[in-house]
């Protein structure tokens, strides 16, 4: 007698052999026991869960000579012949090679016929989605209301491809994934039946690498008794099936732990140059810090974790060199690489460059943490506001405002020598006062008071002081020109120079503005930078609220080519 394949040999032949849908079974059992079982049935679900195998048993219930009956005997001439697949009343169709409306012609002016021997005429229709739209109406009346003694049962791993008018007709059961435990105890129970040698862990490996299909399950099985002719172990198995070995992916991670860019590079093309495959190495990252993550946030991480009592160890020991933030960016991370591996030409260099980023950034800081940073520095700004001296403004300097002054005058409308040195004298002290103006807005709307800041006093007409941004500036003009924003302006003002003014935004060419930098210092309008002789900027220019912001984010004052001081 041939080889029979595991797959086959220890196919179920009861609805109690099937393993991990007692969804279905049950009801099926129940409909066939109740005489309630229906014309049509669709079995979904992804690949060797059983699907094929139910519809078998259903169509040998129906026809045991003892029955119908929900355990058939598997003993009489029918149910041997449907085991054997030759029976002539179960009829087997492959939906991708017979898919077309003549085949489906034959079916129908074939239903009406009698079964030879049993009781119904059993259709069972694998992979029903690859039938054309044609092949599916030709079906639709005679699977609405076929003849007594036939039933459909069809079979699909995409079930969203069926038409609404079929699923409409059928009763649809969803196949799940069968659990990697479950999985394992049938695989046991095979080794132990034919007698082989294979560690437990390599067929808790094995279970895994199934994907919840247990046809995969017994294939690679099968496959790994002719690998080896001793005992099977876990290297045996990851090297057949290409898979990366934990010991691999434990030196990946402390690799970038280490921040150790060339050392996971290293690892990286030792497993290329093994023949792994690129895309299954980035999945085994992944689960090897999903892993992580479970043993990280939850106390009880074994029923999470397909792993033995040492492994789910060491992960623990693992995961307190990590934050929970940190491990969901890498597994963000590699997730993003894996879909561009798939898109290019060049597998490996996607990898290598998430493998880089991950070993060259800093520290995932907790959003909470930032949120607490943020209500520091907002308390900071408070105490300042509620009298106490935290934030000081220094006046403008003598040379801003007397260039100021002469740039004023030299924008407005010729008048009397009185009026226009009047004018200049409420310019000056808008000038000097501007700082507390923006310091008075800030803590009603901060961002009001940081677009204000990027702006300067150039000229009073009458009681309209018209304030200048650079052109590329145009947002906070058009931000600030709001009427809530003006009212906040105007009334800040009004507080702090006793003094209503209207107030106008405009855009100016920057030849003439003061370049005011980021960090809260001011330069001349005579052009100057604000900068010291080295171009650093002076501890004495920066404004203490930049200061308070720095303390609290641990950042410094770095310059730019502009002339503009920025925070980093």
């Amino acid at each position: 007698m041939s080889y029979i394949a595991f797959a086959r040999k220890y196919r179920p032949q009861t609805f109690d052999d099937i393993i991990g849908q007692s969804h279905v079974t049950t009801t099926l059992k129940n409909a066939i026991s109740q005489d309630r079982v229906a014309h049509a049935y669709l079995f979904a679900g992804p690949r060797g869960v059983g699907k094929t195998t139910a519809a078998r048993i259903l169509a040998k219930a129906l026809n045991c000579e003892k029955g119908p009956s929900p355990k058939p005997c598997n003993s009489c001439a029918a149910c041997k012949e449907i085991t054997q697949g030759s029976s002539l009343d179960i009829l087997e169709i492959d939906g991708a090679s017979n898919r077309g409306i003549d085949e489906i012609r034959n079916l129908r002016d074939n239903v009406k016929f009698a079964p030879s021997k049993g009781k119904f005429k059993v259709y069972i229709i694998d992979e029903v989605h690859m039938l054309t739209a044609e092949a599916f109406n030709a079906l639709l009346k005679t699977l609405e209301e076929p003849p007594q003694h036939v039933k459909f049962v069809f079979a699909t791993t995409q079930a969203h491809k069926v038409p609404a008018t079929i699923l409409s007709r059928c009763q649809r059961f969803d196949f799940r994934r069968i659990a990697t435990k479950e999985i394992a105890d049938n695989l046991k129970k095979i080794v132990k039946q034919e007698k082989l040698a294979i560690d437990e862990e390599a067929l808790v490996l094995i279970a895994k690498y199934s994907d919840g299909g247990m046809r995969d399950a017994q294939v690679m099985l099968d496959q790994m008794t002719s690998f080896a002719k001793g005992t099977v172990g876990v290297k045996d198995v990851t090297k057949i099936l290409g898979m990366v070995e934990d010991e691999a992916l434990f030196e990946l991670s402390k690799a970038i732990k280490d921040k150790d860019a060339a050392g996971a590079l290293g690892i990286l093309d030792k497993l290329v140059n093994e023949g792994k495959d690129v895309t299954q190495v980035a999945l085994g990252l992944i689960e090897h810090f999903r892993n992580i993550t479970m043993t990280k946030i939850s106390p009880d991480a074994d029923g999470l974790i397909d792993a033995g009592a040492d492994k789910i160890k060491r992960y623990k020991n693992e995961s307190a060199e990590f934050t929970v933030e940190t491990m969901l960016y890498i597994i963000y991370t590699l997730s993003n690489a894996i879909d561009l591996v798939k898109r290019s030409s060049l597998s490996k260099v996607p990898l290598e460059a998430a493998l880089v980023k991950l070993t060259l950034s800093h520290p995932v800081v907790p959003l909470n943490e930032v949120i607490k940073r943020v209500e520091a520095l907002e308390r900071t700004l408070g105490r300042g506001q509620a009298g106490e001296p935290a934030i000081k403004h220094k006046p403008v300097q003598v040379e801003a405002q007397k260039s100021a002054k002469q740039e004023a005058h030299a924008t407005t409308a010729p008048a009397q020598d009185g009026q226009s040195n009047q004018r200049s004298a409420y310019l000056e002290e808008v000038l000097t006062s501007w700082n507390a103006v923006v310091s008075n807005i800030m803590p009603k709307k901060m961002s009001v008071a940081s677009y204000l800041q990027e702006g300067y006093p150039t000229s009073l007409d009458g009681k309209t002081l018209c304030v200048s941004f650079p052109k590329e500036l145009q947002f906070h003009k058009e931000v600030l020109e709001s009427a809530d924003n003006k009212i906040l302006v105007e009334t800040a003002l009004r507080a702090v120079l006793g003094k209503d003014l209207k107030i106008a935004f405009v855009l100016a060419e920057p030849v003439n503005m003061p370049r005011r930098g980021r960090a809260g210092y001011s330069a001349g309008i005579d052009g100057s930078d604000g900068l010291d002789g080295d171009g650093d900027m002076p501890e004495k220019e920066v404004d203490p609220i930049v200061k308070t912001a720095l303390e609290i984010f641990g950042g410094d004052i770095a310059d730019s080519t502009a002339g503009r001081g920025r925070a980093r």
